[in-house]
């Protein structure tokens, strides 16, 4: 999968990004789910490009209430809102949304995004940051009590200090299972609406996987077992990380699950957002087209050869260069996409 990311779908550009997309070797085009229109479709497709839908999963200012590990109401950092993913009502709306949303939108595959307890990890896994931890509620703790027999004293800030002393292994796994739940339970969704179609989910690009359980719970080789491929979202400039990173943390998750499942990282194109959104936000330190040339060869030196560009927006006429000069190159061999998913 040689792919981008659009954050415009209905952008009036939209024609000329699908053809550089299309010169510079990409075979897929990734946006929102419901901004894939038939019109979109038509327009990537007749030019040989796939399309995938991304479906936000437990984002946004509505949901369960969730408390964190200093007893306060989550609260919004820049653009972003964390939802809980243990609250069943609430999940089997989302699926029912899911599946609604997939006998409109014609995609050739599906992306499971924000799929994860609330972190907005492009801030609070930055180096020295102090990531928060959720969710301390009467609901989630009454759930923990439940599934595990360990009855957590009082909520807020007084059970999450009882938690991390006494059980925090039970509480990673607690929240690591909830994850997964949600995952199958939104796979099945989506193929049951749409028989054969590829699931995959965006992942927290964390240093371990052990380190991925207990911040988000996410657990890549249980996700494995059902998805189809896996994306680590490894934003290299917005996390303040060399080079190399995103190609190494790539290889590590490729190394821990299943060898037929694909690993695809995800790739920062810009750090330039005003540029992109039309408005500020912090996406690390300035990086010029030559070292977006290295990045693209460090992470391709060190995986199969696929990735996504996030977002294609931040393609500029030298990057789109540096794009298709490496289509011209052989092609390490990548995982097959087309055949049939995990339907499991």
């Amino acid at each position: 999968m040689r792919s981008c990311y659009l954050l415009a779908p209905g952008s009036p550009l939209l024609p000329q990004l699908l053809d550089r997309a299309a010169a510079a070797g990409l075979d897929t085009v990734v946006t929102r789910l419901d901004g894939v229109t038939p019109g979109f479709a038509d327009m990537a497709r007749g030019r040989g490009l796939r399309v995938y839908g991304s479906f936000a999963c437990f984002r946004g200012p509505d949901g369960p209430s969730t408390v964190d590990q200093d007893g306060r109401p989550w609260q919004p950092m820049e653009w972003y809102t964390g939802v809980r993913p243990n609250d069943p009502a609430w999940n089997a709306r989302l699926a029912d949304q899911l599946a609604a949303a997939l006998h409109a939108a014609p995609v050739d595959g599906l992306l499971l995004d924000f799929l994860r307890w609330p972190l907005h990890w492009e801030w609070e896994l930055r180096p020295g940051a102090r990531p928060r931890s959720a969710s301390y509620d009467p609901d989630t703790l009454r759930q923990f009590a439940e599934l595990t027999g360990h009855h957590p004293p009082g909520t807020g800030a007084t059970a999450a200090r009882w938690i991390a002393a006494h059980h925090p292994a039970a509480w990673t796994e607690f929240r690591t299972a909830a994850v997964t739940r949600a995952a199958r339970q939104f796979a099945a969704a989506a193929r049951s609406a749409r028989p054969g179609l590829p699931v995959g989910a965006f992942l927290v690009p964390a240093g371990t996987e052990a380190e991925r359980r207990a911040l988000v719970g996410q657990d890549a080789r249980e996700l494995a077992l059902f998805l189809d491929l896996l994306l680590p979202m490894t934003y290299h400039a917005i996390l303040h990380r060399p080079l190399d990173w995103p190609g190494r943390t790539a290889q590590a998750l490729a190394a821990a699950v299943p060898a037929d499942t694909a690993v695809v990282p995800v790739v920062q194109t810009t750090a330039d957002a005003t540029a992109v959104l039309a408005a500020p936000a912090d996406w690390g330190k300035p990086f010029d087209a030559a070292e977006f040339a290295a990045l693209l060869d460090l992470t391709a030196a060190a995986g199969s050869g696929s990735i996504c560009l996030f977002p294609g927006e931040g393609l500029d006429p030298d990057r789109w260069d540096v794009l298709t000069d490496r289509a011209a190159r052989p092609r390490p061999s990548s995982h097959p996409l087309e055949g049939p998913s995990r339907a499991r």
